[in-house]
């Protein structure tokens, strides 16, 4: 992601495993030709050559820093992540081509020196930020002056179709319903969207102005999410978790997909939604 999800969501905070190898949960999202097609666009905003310093943060199991060093073999590349379990398996995935440290967007600026990166990517997790100030005024101090960052999420305010929503909804009361009549635990959301969730396009311009960054260039585009794009999605420790709290995310995920594909069969669809990329120049 790292959705991840850390797409590869990569992440910016911890992933709930449930016991499974953390670098297996988002691989089926990223074998999606569509999501790889998402990630493309992101790896684009990158500059290369010049033996650029690169802080891919948020980097999970290092599927996108591999992308960034297929791109640019020449780049000195460091990965952050809060999940050592992850950051194990992106050390196996890249040996000695990349440093792994174990952090988040928060603590970057007591991690590295000030002016320490020509370029910084977030790449499918700002969304799981916390505070958003607090991480990009971290991040503008390690970020060289003229250096850029650039972050892309799929889930922000917005991100979803009005008539996509009774989808969405169908799919988990549905999976919900499902989880009552077998006897699962489901527990009480706890404070609803993660805040992250309901921050929109907006919202970032202008916490990228507060923080000083320039020359903002902000994109949306469309994709479509099929029945195998959204099994994976349904996978996610993210999408699962939240969808049926108190469930551990095996069986949440094993749930929707059940419910997904019995709505696939009575009517098949897709789903369109959107995401978001920017890039802002730190001064």
């Amino acid at each position: 992601m790292s959705e991840q999800a850390r797409a590869d969501t990569g992440s910016a905070s911890s992933r709930d495993g449930a016991g499974e190898q953390p670098s297996t949960e988002y691989a089926a999202l990223r074998r999606d030709p569509e999501y790889a097609e998402l990630n493309g666009m992101l790896l684009d905003l990158v500059p290369v050559g010049s033996g650029r310093t690169v802080l891919d943060l948020g980097c999970g199991d290092g599927a996108v820093s591999e992308q960034l060093l297929l791109r640019d073999p020449d780049m000195s590349l460091v990965g952050v992540d809060p999940d050592p379990g992850l950051l194990d398996a992106a050390r196996a995935r890249l040996a000695d081509r990349a440093r792994f440290v174990t952090g988040d967007a928060a603590s970057v600026s007591r991690l590295f020196p000030p002016d320490a990166f020509g370029t910084v990517v977030l790449a499918n997790c700002i969304h799981l930020v916390p505070d958003l100030g607090e991480a990009l005024g971290a991040i503008g101090q390690v970020l060289a002056g003229g250096g850029r960052l650039v972050f892309n999420s799929a889930f922000y305010a917005g991100a979803e179709t009005a008539a996509d929503l009774p989808l969405y909804a169908e799919l988990v009361g549905t999976a919900r319903s499902t989880a009552r009549k077998r006897g699962f635990p489901l527990a009480r959301s706890g404070g609803g969207r993660p805040s992250g969730l309901r921050r929109s396009a907006a919202d970032y311009r202008a916490a990228l102005g507060a923080a000083g960054f320039t020359d903002l260039v902000t994109t949306e585009r469309e994709f479509t999410l099929g029945p195998r794009f959204l099994t994976a999605l349904c996978a996610t420790p993210m999408f699962a978790t939240a969808a049926l709290p108190g469930i551990d995310r095996v069986t949440a995920a094993e749930l929707l997909a059940e419910t997904l594909e019995q709505q696939y069969e009575r009517a098949p669809f897709t789903i369109t939604r959107r995401c978001v990329y920017f890039s802002a120049v730190r001064p």
